[in-house]
């Protein structure tokens, strides 16, 4: 039966700082135990801002939890200069947090057994990280490599998480490339660089029969979308969503 969006309430539970200007948002799940969403999808958050921006007082997140995930749910989002992520970081535990969702189709398809190809720019990672967070817990088979590129090693997110579900599942790889390590605050023994077509073929030789799901920028998006096309993988096999407005 498919998910029907809707408007809810949940309440704030606490915020944990995980990168340079990166947070993870945690509520309270419990308080609605019918709340359901597939890995993948995202939710519309609105906030009370009596002088909001140009944008108004709603943001989508991508989910970053799992749905086995009962106690909570998070978002994982940047924190910049915005009234909106003032606001949001300013959230006081207890305090209820409208939402509507949950949406999208940019989501994990646990029947499909062809491998699966994750291309991540920054925080586009957070859906990956809910798809992942559930393929462990659900024990699935079907192969995937996550390739994700951040700027610097201070920007970095989910990396220890990450490692140990590869560490405890040898069809999952994970792969961090870092494309400005000269200016990283800690040294880095990783890939270099952007996301490439050697470092696909390198982590995912079956790219050909692979579904490659691409997340992050607009920019690095359409980039990935002409690199895949030009590697030869059909448009039938490739998803993406763009993260805009930080």
């Amino acid at each position: 039966m498919p998910i029907v969006p809707s408007d809810f309430l949940l309440p704030f539970s606490k915020k944990e700082q995980i990168a340079k200007d990166a947070w993870t948002f945690y509520f309270d799940r419990s308080a609605k135990p019918d709340f359901d969403f597939v890995p993948g999808q995202y939710i519309r958050m609105t906030l009370d801002i009596l002088q909001p921006d140009e944008r108004g007082n709603g943001r989508f997140f991508s989910i970053s939890s799992s749905p086995l995930t009962a106690q909570f749910f998070t978002i994982t989002t940047r924190i910049l200069e915005s009234v909106f992520k003032k606001t949001l970081s300013d959230l006081k535990p207890g305090s209820m947090t409208k939402f509507f969702g949950p949406v999208g189709r940019f989501t994990l398809n646990e029947d499909d057994t062809r491998p699966l190809v994750f291309l991540a720019g920054g925080i586009g990672i957070t859906s990956f990280y809910s798809m992942l967070k559930y393929a462990s817990e659900k024990n699935l088979s079907v192969p995937v490599a996550l390739i994700v590129s951040f700027s610097t090693t201070e920007e970095i997110v989910f990396y220890d998480e990450l490692q140990e579900i590869a560490a405890r599942h040898k069809n999952i790889k994970i792969i961090y490339t870092v494309t400005k390590s000269e200016a990283s605050q800690e040294p880095w023994n990783g890939e270099a660089g952007r996301i490439s077509v050697e470092l696909i073929k390198k982590y995912a030789p079956e790219f050909l029969n692979s579904v490659f799901y691409i997340s992050g920028p607009p920019a690095m998006v359409d980039a990935m979308l002409v690199m895949v096309k030009d590697m030869g993988v059909p448009d039938a096999q490739v998803k993406k969503e763009k993260f805009t407005g930080y």
